[in-house]
């Protein structure tokens, strides 16, 4: 490949990357309230239309706010990358922009969950595994008003932050949050449901997990494994892999983490139906 190939594509991929920071950019104003020049906050409104999202400041400002942290993540993430190449896989990240963006990011999470079955539309006792900063949590309590959430984690910069989020709630008294691992977990009987991410876990950790977890679940309880849908776009596909390895995660296809549940004992293992627009994907299965 010639040197002018390689720079219209860095060329071409420089113009996602601006674009994406001025999506970031025109919610934040929104947000923020702040004047903005009328040149500059044209021609903001501008890319998002190219972008063909037009409309994009009439997000609610909770939507607003999830898609800033996006926006922000991924662009704090992919700088780390340039820093960082030679960093060893595993989930080590100190910079609050990831690590808050990975949390708003996950707020979505306990209303896909809730919507996997009928089942889960009323759980009362939740474990959210790798809990971060708490947002997922503080997110959970909000979707299960009746629910007992635990958190647990081993990150103690992300497990500071998850305190100080839980108590800006006022949910202190419904979350309890551990630094502990998975693998060591032993709440026999426990939880209605199990939030797992595997793409912060590897495959090993995953499969030594697994029948603890499943003992935490009481008669009927499930596990939701969490995996990114696959993509079709070679690009994306390859990408999410290298987010996911560097994280400390790894891939996990829909057939072996229906497997992994069946080997533990659990019945009516499936994918949940979501909407394609959503990136995530679950994988679920309940507990006799």
């Amino acid at each position: 490949m010639s040197f002018e190939d390689v720079l219209a594509t860095v060329m071409r991929l420089a113009t996602a990357t601006e674009a994406l920071a001025a999506l970031g950019a025109e919610l934040s104003l929104a947000q923020s309230g702040q004047p903005t020049p009328p040149e500059v906050a044209e021609a903001l409104r501008a890319v998002s239309t190219a972008a063909g999202v037009p409309d994009i400041s009439d997000l609610a400002p909770q939507q607003r706010a999830i898609v800033v942290g996006l926006v922000n993540l991924y662009l704090h993430q992919a700088q780390d990358l340039v820093d960082a190449p030679d960093r060893a896989a595993g989930w080590t990240f100190t910079d609050p922009v990831i690590l808050d963006g990975w949390g708003r990011g996950s707020t979505m999470v306990p209303a896909l969950i809730a919507s996997a079955h009928a089942d889960l539309a009323n759980v009362t006792s939740f474990l959210d595994v790798g809990t971060g900063v708490g947002l997922l949590a503080v997110a959970a309590a909000n979707v299960w008003p009746s629910a007992e959430i635990v958190g647990i984690d081993l990150w103690k910069l992300s497990l500071e932050r998850a305190h100080d989020n839980v108590a800006h709630a006022d949910l202190a008294h419904r979350i309890t949050l551990r630094e502990q691992d998975v693998v060591d977990l032993d709440d026999p009987d426990s939880y209605d449901c199990i939030w797992v991410p595997t793409f912060f876990i590897t495959e090993d950790e995953l499969e030594r997990s697994l029948p603890g977890l499943f003992r935490a679940l009481r008669p009927g309880g499930w596990i939701a494994l969490g995996r990114y849908r696959p993509a079709p776009d070679p690009l994306v596909e390859a990408t999410a892999t290298l987010r996911t390895i560097r994280g400390g995660g790894f891939d996990l296809d829909a057939k072996r983490a229906m497997e992994l549940l069946e080997q533990v004992g659990c019945e009516s293992v499936h994918v949940a139906p979501t909407a394609p627009s959503v990136p995530l994907e679950l994988v679920i299965g309940q507990r006799p």
